[in-house]
């Protein structure tokens, strides 16, 4: 089957642009690779004279991947005899990385193969240093933990002999065999290597990190920082609390590092060093606290994140955040407080659609300062200011503890000041500024009647509606969005901030933000203030058809409505019935044929907004009730003149909306308008290809209503099968398992409310026929899920003696004995509940027996001996005949879980018999 010369042929296929040949190619590889054959192969290939380096890495690869299959030591010598000849470096490091999966899967290997690798490296230095990595790559990576386990314990007895091979190779005056080194350790260290309690490696690591730094040779400097911070990350002692409990040896090198990172501290140091500083600080916070250090690191960090870059600031949020935890930033955080504000000045005060939607902006260098770094560490303002938030509540929390929050406000007002509406970097200060208090609002306790808080507000209010602020009411609509609900002002300045909203809620980029803000201060319970309450209502009734979107309207009414019930319920009634009469004449303009998309979208919206917030929380108030009725029975005609017009699917997701609220508010009691309405719903559910599923969980809700409704039964009785027929049709064409979800929850309820519709029809075999080939051949756990409850359902209900029951139980048994191996073990108890419902049918249980038994054979068992899965049918029926009463039988949940390719148990089929002969 297998050759060199086919394989060649094959190899060549896979660039073929014919997929089917591509892909034919590359199975014919990866089962080669698997074969015990692929030894001989990769040989014959590299033996071959004058074979493309192409193929000889492709071989050495082969090599290597059978070889993590089964590690077999016979190719070793092969192996050792390719290390002589000339391949291209890619091969040669498979053949590495084969060496030491050979070496880590034979333990007689292990004791000598330091001292082979040494007198290796002086031959071939480049060859030993990556097989030494390997060897702690592939330990890594063992499937053995056992033996993983062993090997970390060979090798940690032999760390004075690696420690020996480290600092010679870093002695060696060549950058290519540094690199290479640098990787090697990191490696070693994230297998078994404890770097830290290596004294003569860390001072070698510290010394060349002071040469390559005097030497401005960052790239070099920041490998043996990330070679420092895999120390880190993988020491056993991090995040340790107590100081005493590290090893002294450990802590007499911890304390040189710290040293070290502070002595070398100054501007030009690169984001490797402070990404280093910051998790050695982090991790290992137990050396500072209360230490003649702690101070030094606290102004090392202060100076890191008052760096040029941001990008070397980020690195420290780390330590700040963790500050606030030990609740040690104490005064200190108010020291960073400007220096944070000033990182986040936005680049731009231009503002745009994308912006708005926190779009990634383009980014080089930070404000006025020529300082650039490579932009392989570059940052976005907007992830920097995400993450800020937390270091800002961290410095408000720390100053609110030593009763220090307003100099955190002076901090933040001094800020604001714009002596030139055209200087952009005021601008750009002051809405950084904003943000900075933007960032606390959501947590922090403030006061409504501080003064430094009242002047902020006051400096947003009187602002000038002009372009050069947008930035500023940008950040100032978020922040009053928060910040309206953790204040109770007093009236005229809750007024004073509606207005400003007002200003701004036809602008074409602030407008929707600004109807977020006005809703949100609705919620405040103090805000009834009749005239404020009022110009709202004429604010919509004066610019609804200029509010920029749908999302705003919806916004906006939210807000409105809140007021205008606020002050229904102490008596005033005007302003809701104002807003009531305002959407009923909107809504009837939709009868104009001229109406436009967008016209029928806001009205849409204005009206379900008001019905949604009404049902949910006013719907019990008598005066409310009819309110709802009336405005339910006066937008009925427009609605369906406009169904009655040319249908446009753009619009068919709000009239959904529109439908069902309207049958929630009226309850299903105005008997005309549920069938118009259920007639509309089946009209767009055959018409509609995107919203059938909206549709039909539509009509599937009405028959749920049809107990009580008997006029609703005659309604289904008369389109019943054209529902079936469409949905049949539509699944045999589409294979949608979202639509037979819902289709399955619409058969469902014909059951539990009228099921002799369904049980009387001719049809029903078909309906069973399409719900168990989607049960079959389609993988969705939510389908499959509501498919086992309605067979559940059904079962509960059909009676035994009619001539459909035994068709449907064999049609559904098979079904889900063919499937087992598919069905989501969360699931999978329900097939014994369904099992029990059909044997309480007085169904023959040797019938179901021989049922489950033929079924197996065909599916999990088509590979297994007959009497292994004649004895778990037996035990399935064993199983459920001494179930109790609602009982679920945890052996037989597990019994049918392990009927699974990838089961977590061996069937025990010796159990499986005596569970039969106690039967």
């Amino acid at each position: 089957m297998f050759s060199t010369e086919e394989f060649i042929r094959q190899y060549q296929k896979l660039a073929n642009p014919d997929k089917t040949i591509s892909n034919q190619a590359n199975q014919y590889i990866l089962k080669l690779q698997q074969s015990n054959e692929a030894f001989t192969i990769a040989k014959e290939l590299l033996d071959q004279p004058n074979i493309q380096q192409e193929y000889q890495f492709i071989a050495c690869q082969m090599i290597y991947r059978r070889l993590k299959e089964e590690c077999n030591i016979s190719i070793q010598p092969y192996l050792l005899e390719l290390l002589t000849r000339h391949l291209p470096s890619v091969a040669m490091n498979q053949v590495c990385s084969s060496l030491a999966v050979i070496i880590v899967g034979n333990r007689q290997l292990w004791g000598g193969i330091l001292q082979e690798l040494i007198q290796l490296m002086k031959a071939k230095m480049t060859i030993g240093i990556e097989i030494l990595t390997q060897i702690a790559i592939q330990g890594k990576e063992w499937y053995k933990k056992s033996e993983q386990l062993r090997l970390q314990q060979e090798f940690i007895s032999q760390e004075n002999t690696l420690s020996e091979i480290f600092l010679s190779l870093l002695m060696v005056q060549d950058l290519s065999i540094f690199n290479q080194t640098v990787q090697c350790i990191e490696c070693w260290v994230q297998f078994s290597y404890n770097i830290f309690k290596d004294i003569k490696l860390t001072q070698q690591i510290l010394s060349l990190i002071h040469q390559t730094i005097s030497s401005n040779a960052t790239e070099y400097s920041d490998k043996l920082f990330a070679l420092l911070n895999e120390g880190v990350i993988f020491s056993q002692y991090n995040r340790q609390q107590n100081v005493n409990q590290i090893d002294s040896t450990v802590l007499q090198n911890l304390n040189l590092i710290l040293e070290f990172i502070i002595k070398i501290y100054n501007p030009q140091l690169s984001k490797g060093y402070a990404s280093f500083a910051t998790k050695f600080l982090c991790d290992f916070y137990a050396i500072i606290f209360n230490s003649k250090y702690e101070q030094a690191v606290f102004n090392l960090m202060g100076n890191i994140v008052s760096n040029p870059s941001r990008k070397i600031a980020f690195q420290t949020f780390e330590f700040w955040s963790q500050m606030r935890e030990y609740n040690k930033l104490q005064g200190f955080g108010l020291n960073i407080l400007q220096t944070m504000i000033d990182k986040c000045r936005m680049k731009t005060i231009k503002l745009t659609k994308e912006f708005l939607l926190g779009e990634p902006e383009e980014e080089d260098t930070d404000y006025n300062i020529n300082y650039y770094e490579g932009g392989q560490h570059f940052i976005s303002t907007s992830d920097f200011r995400e993450n800020s938030k937390d270091i800002f509540y961290s410095i408000y929390k720390s100053a609110e503890m030593n009763m220090q929050s307003d100099q955190y406000f002076q901090i933040v007002l001094n800020n604001l000041i714009i002596s030139n509406p055209d200087s952009q970097i005021q601008i750009i200060q002051s809405e950084s500024a904003l943000f900075s208090l933007c960032s606390i609002i959501d947590e922090a306790d403030i006061q409504g009647n501080n003064q430094l808080i009242l002047q902020i507000i006051h400096f947003i209010l009187s602002l000038p509606v002009h372009q050069n602020f947008d930035i500023i009411v940008k950040t100032s609509l978020q922040m009053f969005s928060e910040f309206t609900n953790q204040l109770q002002l007093h009236n005229e300045v809750l007024l004073q901030i509606t207005q400003y909203f007002f200003k701004y809620m036809l602008h074409p980029l602030l407008g929707p933000l600004a109807g977020v803000a006005f809703e949100q201060i609705c919620n405040l319970s103090c805000l009834n203030n009749v005239e404020l309450i009022s110009e709202s209502v004429k604010f919509l009734e004066l610019h609804f058809s200029e509010f920029i979107n749908q999302s705003q309207v919806s916004n906006y009414i939210e807000g409105i409505i809140k007021l205008c019930y606020r002050l229904f319920e102490q008596g005033k009634t005007e302003c809701l019935i104002q807003l009531f009469n305002f959407a009923n004449h909107q809504f009837q303009q939709v009868k104009n044929p001229q109406v436009t998309e967008k016209e029928f979208h806001y009205n849409n919206s204005l009206v379900v907004t008001i019905l949604q917030w009404m049902n949910l929380n006013a719907n019990q108030n008598d005066q409310i009730k009819q309110l709802l009725e009336l405005l339910c029975q006066s937008i009925f005609e427009p609605l369906l003149i406009v169904l009655q017009g040319q249908y446009s699917f753009s619009l068919y997701d709000d009239i959904y909306k529109l439908i069902r609220i309207i049958l929630k508010v009226s309850n299903y009691q105005n008997q005309q308008q549920v069938i118009h309405l259920l007639q509309i719903s089946y009209q767009i559910f055959h018409s509609d290809p995107i919203q059938k599923n909206n549709w039909l969980q539509l009509i599937t809700q009405a028959i749920g209503r049809s107990i009580n409704h008997q006029f609703i039964v005659q309604w289904a009785n008369a389109n019943d099968y054209q529902i079936h027929l469409f949905c049949i049709e539509s699944f045999n064409r589409w294979k949608d398992p979202d639509l037979m979800k819902v289709y399955v929850e619409y058969v469902k309820e014909c059951i539990r409310c009228c099921q002799q519709i369904l049980f009387d029809s001719p049809y029903l075999q078909k309906i069973i026929d399409v719900i168990c080939d989607a049960f079959l051949n389609l993988s969705s756990y939510e389908m499959q899920r509501e498919i086992f409850h309605f067979f559940k359902s059904l079962f509960q209900s059909l009676d035994n003696s009619k001539e459909y029951f035994n068709p449907l139980v064999i049609k559904i048994v098979t079904t889900l004995f063919m499937s087992i191996s598919d069905i989501n073990p969360a699931i999978v108890f329900q097939i014994i509940q369904i099992l029990l419902s059909i044997l309480q049918k007085q169904v023959n249980p040797n019938d179901l027996e021989e049922l489950i038994f033929q079924t197996l054979q065909k599916s999990w068992g088509k590979d297994k001996q007959p009497q292994k899965v004649k004895l778990v049918s037996q035990a399935i029926i064993s199983y459920l005949l001494k179930s109790k009463q609602g009982e679920i039988n945890r052996n037989l949940k597990l019994l049918l879980e392990n009927l699974r390719p990838m089961s977590e148990e061996e069937i025990n089929y010796m159990q499986l018999e005596i569970v039969i002969k106690q039967k």
